[in-house]
């Protein structure tokens, strides 16, 4: 147990030191070649050019898009939130947007709000409603 304790703890210092070596760019270079021709340059001039998906980065992008998707359909509810376009103020919208929702009630007592939930639960993208100025978000 002493010894496989030893040993994680000793993977894990390498591997940091490692992580820390490749991410100093003062003293990181790439070498690359370009037309039979071999370059060495330093990597943070070659940062872009060589970046790779990082799919750990992407899960987390998804997992908060769908947070985000989750949390604006709960505020979209009309009663409480819905009503006064919490949702919308929450997606970003122009700041005429929740001073009609209010003084339309929510569109006719919650019509409009109402819609805007089963869009916002039933459309899988929502990056067309985020800052989005118009009245009626869903209408092209």
């Amino acid at each position: 147990m002493k010894r496989a304790t030893a040993f994680l703890v000793l993977l894990i210092t390498l591997f940091i030191s490692k992580a820390n070596a490749i991410t100093d760019n003062s003293q990181a270079l790439v070498m690359y070649y370009e037309n039979d021709t071999l370059y060495i340059t330093d990597a943070s001039i070659c940062k872009k050019e060589f970046s790779r998906p990082n799919p750990i980065q992407f899960l987390f992008k998804q997992k908060q898009k769908k947070n985000k998707r989750i949390t604006a359909a709960v505020l979209a509810f009309p009663f409480p939130f819905g009503i006064v376009g919490l949702h919308r103020i929450y997606l970003g919208c122009a700041p005429h947007v929740p001073v009609v929702y209010i003084a339309s009630i929510g569109g006719a007592f919650g019509v409009l709000p109402f819609i805007d939930f089963c869009v916002l639960v039933l459309d899988k993208d929502i990056d067309r409603f985020i800052n989005n100025k118009k009245v009626f978000m869903w209408a092209n």
